[in-house]
């Protein structure tokens, strides 16, 4: 009889396991789990929270270390921490999880006790930070505020007032937080942006929790700081609703008795519950960590939003979904031509240069693809198509009118950089043959016909990127540099260049056939690709900066892997690329972007969106396969 591994016990131990290795990783030479951040949020607030020492030596910060409300225009906390008076920490911090929705960091200290703080977020909209300790004892919190938040324009810090025993911060833009004790009886001080509590502990079982609350006015933060004193238990209601919410989507099933069923099934609740966290109100970025930004704000990829909105779907989350694919219908958000959005947005939903990572420019014409999917695939769950046929023929059309004489889609798609790339021509050869469907539901023949025969065309030329001599596709370029800018070099002269991309196992996650081309770049990817002890490489180019890019070992290329094997029926070969990700995830159970080559260090943006969406979605599948 199948089971929803939810066992409390097992969670527990799935959290020390974690917890043991990090302290592994800091007295020996592993490096496992890797650094990072842990994605806290409820939809409309999002806390970037890091207790681990790695991290701290970079950012000298510790606690919550960003902090957003409604957008990613602005982010207003550097930093939050306790310390307990008479004793100082007497090594290493070991962060971790306590469920998949609190974060749980131990610390001995010199004194003999053992500190824990939790950190989550309430569904009412405050953000949650218990400390305990195992000795009576006095205590300080404090939270550092963002004087000067530089993105396209400056917001600064106006006020930080003592009101209702509770500092309300007040920034240019309108937004308040507030930062306040629960319980009566602990002081507050402010000198400049930051916030000190002080308060004693009377034991393990008598924490201390202090409330940070997002408000749109000075007004409303004390509203809620009255509303929330006065509820008891926080993490218990907490609890129930995450809980809720998880069990009201679809969860991996084990058979009974699998030893390992817990273990999957929280780090499945982890990475989805990281990507729930990391919408705001229909906005995902690629990356929250600072790897990843434009003018100061977390970025807005269309691709990875759009890859976080089908996990979103497929695991039963519907309304977040809605959120993502709405936002991306807004005639606010500006495309480069009709039918063709940019590949990079700022958090305001502008496309600007001034960032990191691909060129917001560069041609993504698989974002089209994905859309298209996407509003299928919510209108077959939900009965509601949520654009208008109008938009629809835009994206297709747009498609369709870009078909070179060959038959295939030239574009940036996945790896950024302008060829004819397998996984872009599937994903959009699969999206036409549902425009098609869609197209003729809605008695439009024409357009019905002239998607079909346009899926037809790329599917009829898909050979051209299949590399003979390797037995593999191949992106098809006629250039193995970019330009001076980053830009692509979309050159036909000289000869040309098939360069092996594991992209294109998305093709077939996106609703492509499996076929025999397919089958054989897998074998070809087994044999050359697959390294660090089971992760998949992302790109090669013989551009020394691309290659030591995309010759990374990639959380969502793994992902992908892992999804097609299931999809092909091959159970043991997806679960050891499962097994790989969990071993490699960071100190919280979630997914980097990337391995570095040499496997010596972790990326950045340790987790990305992507790569906990991707991570989701392969346990799932394999789970029902």
């Amino acid at each position: 009889m199948p089971i929803k591994a939810g066992d409390c016990l097992l969670a527990v131990l799935f959290t020390c396991v974690f917890a043991a290795l990090l302290c592994q990783a800091q007295e020996g030479d592993s490096k496992v789990p890797w650094k990072g951040y842990a994605i806290l949020g409820n939809g409309h607030l999002t806390a970037v929270y890091s207790d681990d020492d790695r991290i701290q030596q970079q950012t000298h910060a510790e606690g919550i270390q960003h902090l957003y409300f409604n957008d990613y225009t602005a982010d207003y906390l550097a930093s939050t921490s306790f310390r307990v008076s008479g004793a100082g920490p007497a090594g290493n911090s070991s962060p971790g999880m306590k469920n998949f929705f609190t974060t749980q960091t131990w610390k001995q200290l010199t004194n003999g006790a053992v500190q824990t703080v939790l950190c989550y977020v309430h569904p009412e909209g405050a953000v949650v930070l218990q400390v305990n300790a195992d000795a009576q004892a006095g205590y300080e919190f404090q939270a550092v505020l963002r004087k000067e938040i530089r993105t396209d324009h400056n917001i600064s810090l106006a006020s930080v007032l003592e009101s209702e025993n509770a500092a309300i911060a007040t920034w240019s833009n309108g937004t308040v937080v507030a930062i306040a004790p629960k319980s009566p009886g602990a002081a507050i001080s402010v000198k400049e942006s930051t916030v000190s509590i002080e308060g004693r502990l009377s034991g393990r079982e008598s924490g201390a929790e202090i409330l940070l609350i997002p408000a749109n006015s000075r007004d409303e933060a004390l509203a809620k700081v009255r509303l929330f004193r006065a509820k008891a238990d926080l993490e218990g209601a907490a609890g129930r609703y995450w809980n809720a919410w998880m069990d009201s989507g679809k969860l991996p099933l084990f058979k009974s008795g699998d030893p390992q069923a817990a273990r999957y099934l929280e780090a499945f609740k982890r990475n989805l519950y990281c990507v729930k966290s990391a919408e705001l109100n229909g906005r995902i970025p690629a990356d929250i960590t600072g790897q990843f930004v434009t003018n100061g704000m977390p970025q807005l990829y269309p691709r990875d939003a759009m890859m976080c909105a089908r996990v979103l779907l497929l695991s039963g989350h519907a309304e977040e979904a809605r959120q993502v694919i709405e936002f991306w219908a807004k005639p606010q958000v500006p495309m480069k031509t009709r039918g063709e959005w940019y590949a990079r947005y700022d958090a305001h939903g502008k496309a600007v240069d001034a960032g990191s990572g691909a060129r917001f420019d560069e041609p993504e014409w698989d974002s089209n693809g994905y859309y298209i999917y996407l509003l299928d695939q919510y209108h077959s769950t939900k009965g509601v198509w949520l654009a208008d046929a109008k938009f629809l023929y835009e994206l297709a059309d747009f498609l369709v009118d870009h078909i070179s004489s060959n038959g295939l889609l030239e574009e940036g798609g996945i790896v950024e950089w302008t060829g004819y790339l397998p996984a872009t021509n599937m994903i959009d050869a699969a999206a036409l043959k549902t425009a098609s469907r869609i197209a003729r539901e809605f008695g439009n023949a024409k357009k019905s016909e002239g998607y079909a025969a346009a899926a037809q065309r790329i599917s009829m030329a898909l050979p051209q990127m299949f590399d003979p001599s390797r037995q593999t596709y191949g992106d098809v370029r006629f250039t193995g540099l970019k330009g001076v800018n980053g830009e692509s070099l979309a050159v036909h002269s000289g000869e040309k260049l098939y360069l092996w991309d594991t992209t294109a196992n998305v093709g077939a996650i996106w609703g492509f056939p499996n076929h025999r081309d397919l089958e054989l770049s897998n074998s070809f990817y087994a044999n050359n690709t697959v390294k660090l002890g089971g992760g998949m490489q992302y790109f090669d180019s013989p551009d020394p900066g691309l290659a030591s890019y995309g010759h990374g070992v990639f959380f969502f290329t793994t992902a992908a892997a892992a999804q097609y094997e299931s999809l092909s029926g091959r159970n043991t070969k997806a679960k050891e690329f499962i097994d790989w990700m969990l071993r490699n995830a960071n100190a919280y159970g979630l997914m980097p972007e990337h391995i570095l080559p040499d496997g010596s260090d972790v990326s950045a943006a340790s987790p990305l969106s992507w790569c906990a969406a991707e991570f989701a979605a392969a346990l799932l599948l394999w789970s029902e396969s």
